[in-house]
């Protein structure tokens, strides 16, 4: 047991980290926050390709979900993700870091898996994109072997880079930005029997771009080929950009991966400073660690990773910038990167990574300096360090220290789809209240993303638009923006519903649903339990239809990058066979 352990620490650590932040929510339910939106078994739609009209923002990942759902149910792939998330990031960033030391890689790990960036994101709901950013280290990984022209690498560069863009495309942009600094980030040494060292570092970034491009086309070519719509990125770049957490200003706690622009989603404490000692640490031994990961990094990588985590936080930092913000303005209205750049903390990601990697080597440094001094602190020492990173985010523990739990949906979600899914009937289903997001009492009033359209198999019209106080961005939908006027007046909605194509109504009783029922009145009631209403309109003129990205060169970039993610992965099952069928190799990897 004792040998399994030494062998496996970073695993055993990192499933450790997982198995601590995400515990109580392995308990029977979904866990329903925010962004994070998972129901028992979502139906197959055109939108999953990214042919829907609202701007395709979960694809592929909703569709691999949508598959994976209908096999093994929601409720696991949710846990399944929730593990894989911090069991992924602190494993990636340990087999990342190129230390000697097991106490040193296991503290990178722990840092990347467990400080204020991860303790915001999951509270926010947004699990996608913290899926990426654990896939990073593995795309930063092997970036890393391909600049060394390690044989294959390839395709672990196509592998990682394509489950990271299909985790999120946030985080497919990132990562490919990443690794492409990586791979051709200057100097270039020689050392091909060529001699020329910048023709073969030429066709490695080649070969990364085009690998970068290629995965990221399931979510790029649909949205640029979306028809327009209204939008407001000037609007959206400021309602969501960084704010201050600490009291080191907006900068500061950017700089100690904190700065979300939700302060109440902040970890408790993070406004006093009592984390900054152990911050401070930290970080002076990431610096320490930067001069080891020149020397074990091949040249340009560490440089490459260092030029990456310096633009994304000049990106983070850009809205609170006169000079940057103008420039993002200006992006934002002229291109499709407008939604892109909302939200702009996120891009501290490379940063984190960056931190994390130097973290671990400079705790290598320092412990052997400590077993040089004497080795009697060593072991302590070591378990110090490992465990620093809790500090910055202690309450991540136990699903948030309780502010996160899970909840099932109510019997009567079933029962309206049965009895909507039996009326042979066509329509769509028309929700209210008319908000994007309800804090539902069944789910212990936390605020959750509307979940109907994945739970109910009709058409589902929705609210769209996000609200943030006073201020509200446009709705993406088209549907959705045809309804509102009639929706947002005082008057009858009965009349109105035909044209819209609706023949159900579904009102949760929740937030102001009591001012919709009167304007209801004429319908059928088809279900009246305690959390939700189902009325029946008369049969409607078909649901419309809407433009969206034309179908054919959709699928055709779709089979396109399928088929390099199928040939990357024949070519590593190729080589896997072809290492065990090797002569010696059962010999080689004998355990002792």
């Amino acid at each position: 047991m004792t040998r399994f352990l030494a062998r496996h620490a970073e695993a055993v650590a990192a499933s450790a980290v997982a198995l601590v932040v995400v515990g109580p929510l392995l308990a029977p339910g979904f866990l329903l926050a925010y962004d994070m939106v998972f129901v028992p078994h979502p139906w197959f739609t055109r939108a999953l390709l990214g042919l829907g009209p609202a701007l395709p923002r979960s694809v592929p990942n909703q569709l691999l979900v949508t598959v994976l759902s209908r096999a093994i149910g929601g409720e696991v792939v949710e846990k399944v993700a929730l593990l894989g998330i911090f069991f992924g990031a602190a494993l990636g960033a340990a087999r990342l870091t190129p230390s000697r030391s097991a106490a040193g890689r296991i503290a990178a790990g722990v840092l990347y898996a467990w400080n204020p960036f991860t303790y915001e994101r999951l509270l926010l709901g947004q699990w996608a994109l913290l899926l990426g950013y654990a896939l990073l280290a593995w795309a930063v990984g092997a970036a890393v072997r391909l600049r060394r022209g390690e044989r294959g690498a390839w395709r672990g560069v196509a592998l990682s880079l394509a489950a990271t863009a299909a985790a999120s495309p946030y985080a497919g942009v990132i990562a490919a930005a990443t690794v492409m600094l990586v791979v051709g980030c200057p100097p270039w040494k020689a050392g091909e029997a060529s001699g020329r060292p910048i023709p073969q570092s030429g066709r490695r970034l080649f070969a990364a771009s085009g690998i970068a491009l290629a995965v990221n086309l399931f979510w790029l070519v649909p949205a640029l080929l979306h028809p327009a719509f209204p939008e407001r990125p000037a609007l959206a770049t400021f309602l969501f950009r960084p704010r201050a957490d600490s009291p080191f200003g907006t900068l500061g706690s950017l700089l100690s991966l904190g700065g979300l622009w939700r302060n109440d989603l902040a970890p408790p404490g993070r406004s006093t400073g009592a984390w900054l000692p152990a911050f401070l640490i930290i970080a002076g031994a990431a610096g320490v660690g930067w001069r080891a990961l020149r020397r074990r990094w091949p040249d340009g990588a560490d440089w490459g990773l260092l030029v990456a985590a310096g633009l994304g936080l000049a990106l983070a930092a850009g809205p609170i910038v006169p000079g940057f913000r103008a420039v993002t303005d200006w992006i934002g209205r002229a291109s499709l990167l407008g939604g892109f750049l909302r939200d702009s903390q996120k891009f501290v990601i490379p940063f984190a990574l960056l931190l994390s990697v130097g973290f671990g080597l400079g705790v290598e440094t320092l412990l052997a300096t400590a077993r040089g001094a004497g080795g009697g602190m060593a072991r302590p020492a070591a378990a110090v360090f490992a465990l620093l990173p809790v500090a910055l985010a202690p309450t991540l523990a136990w699903g948030g220290a309780g502010r996160l739990h899970t909840a099932s949906y109510p019997p009567s979600w079933a029962r309206a789809e049965s009895i909507m899914e039996r009326d042979p009937q066509s329509g769509g289903v028309l929700v209210l209240p008319w908000h994007a997001y309800l804090p539902f009492r069944w789910n212990g009033e936390r605020t959750v993303h509307q979940a109907a359209p994945l739970y109910f198999r009709r058409s589902v019209l929705v609210a769209s638009s996000l609200q943030a106080g006073p201020y509200e961005l446009p709705a993406e939908d088209p549907w959705s923006r045809r309804a509102s006027p009639s929706v947002e007046a005082a008057g009858p909605l009965t009349n109105t519903l035909p044209g819209l194509g609706i023949r159900y109504v579904v009102v949760f009783k929740e937030a102001d649903w009591r001012t919709f029922p009167p304007r209801l009145q004429g319908l059928q009631v088809a279900l009246d339990s305690p959390d939700l209403r189902l009325y029946r309109a008369p049969t409607p003129a078909a649901v419309p239809k809407f433009a969206g990205a034309p179908v054919a060169p959709v699928v055709v970039m779709d089979v396109g990058g399928l088929l390099l993610i199928l040939t990357a992965v024949a070519s590593a099952v190729a080589e896997t066979v072809r290492r065990v069928r090797r002569p010696g190799w059962r010999r080689v990897r004998r355990p002792g």
